[in-house]
């Protein structure tokens, strides 16, 4: 079972980007997830498959009284998400189950 992990606590792993001041989150998830919560300060995130074995990611929204399900993110796929106003994304959940390698970016707002 994967263990989730807050964003927070992998602030080792940002590189400070002097330009405009933001740091960027880098992780490499394997047999892991990871949820993003707006308290962490995510305004963007890029998710790369780079296995044969796809990963997930899952939002809490609904739209017109749908609610959000998961989508996959296949070999070679690379999914963006992010806001338009630069204020942090809220509850989104990446997944890479066994056998699956997703490289993450995050960009703090």
């Amino acid at each position: 079972m994967a263990i989730s992990r807050r964003i927070r606590n992998e602030r080792l792993n940002t590189i400070d980007m002097g330009i405009t001041g933001n740091q960027v989150f880098t992780k490499s998830l394997t047999n892991d997830s990871i949820q993003i919560l707006e308290a962490d300060g995510i305004a963007l995130v890029s998710v790369l498959c780079t296995s044969s074995t796809g990963g997930t990611i899952l939002g809490t929204g609904t739209v017109g009284g749908v609610a959000s399900g998961s989508i996959n993110v296949a070999e070679n796929t690379a999914v963006t998400i992010g806001t338009s106003s630069g204020f942090p994304i809220d509850d989104l959940t990446i997944a890479a189950p066994s056998g699956c390698t997703l490289e993450i970016t995050g960009v703090f707002g």
